[in-house]
């Protein structure tokens, strides 16, 4: 798993694409209480804002970060589906995550010896895993209208300029922006679900696949 170098300093934080890749919101209804996970997700978007803090070995806070991010799933076939999360700040800088699992009914659940990541029924969203001397936890909510999510990233070794025991929090704030087509989104863009290379956590290695870009 390669990183490229991390630049930070007192004032910003420039967190290069990293390749590994609770509030209340709608309520659900009815039809799409009876839909399993994959369903649910199908041909949707969550695209919005997020934030990143970093503190140096654990301690030392840089300013925060905003950024765009975004949330979706790919390569749907049976109940296995690749959940994808990406976070962007400027020009191609961020992190992403591909995180193949399974549904059951309306839940989802990725496990591994690296460690574990569920979606339950009612959107609660928690894992926690370990890859290339970095500690990963997820901690969130996905509703029908919006995804709530804290990423923390841990390292448990210096890499990239990064001291060891620094921790990198981001938050999320999605919403969801519509259908898998080409067309016009809730933030007054044009929703384009392009081919990325994105980490998978599981094999270790870069798979192509479609997130939604806001245009």
């Amino acid at each position: 798993m390669k990183y490229l170098d991390m630049k930070y300093s007192t004032k910003a934080l420039v967190l290069p694409l990293l390749f590994t890749t609770i509030a209340c919101g709608k309520s659900q209804d009815s039809g799409s209480y009876q839909q399993t996970f994959n369903e649910r997700m199908n041909r949707q978007a969550y695209l919005g804002s997020t934030e990143s803090t970093m503190y140096l070995h654990g301690y030392d806070r840089l300013a925060p970060v905003k950024g765009k991010g975004s949330f979706s799933i790919d390569k749907i076939k049976g109940d296995s589906s690749t959940l994808v999360l990406l976070m962007e700040l400027s020009g191609q800088e961020g992190f992403s995550f591909a995180i193949p699992g399974k549904q059951t009914g309306r839940s989802w659940r990725f496990t591994a010896e690296s460690g574990e990541l569920s979606v339950a029924d009612n959107g609660e969203v928690n894992g926690s895993l370990t890859a290339s001397a970095k500690e990963i936890t997820w901690k969130g909510r996905l509703f029908d209208d919006k995804l709530m999510l804290d990423v923390k990233i841990k390292y448990l070794k210096s890499g990239g300029g990064v001291p060891a025991e620094s921790i990198l929090n981001t938050h999320f704030e999605l919403l969801r922006s519509g259908g898998r087509q080409e067309g016009n989104g809730q933030q007054g863009c044009t929703i384009v679900w392009e081919s990325r290379p994105v980490f998978n956590v599981y094999e270790g290695g870069v798979d192509l696949i479609y997130v939604p870009v806001c245009h």
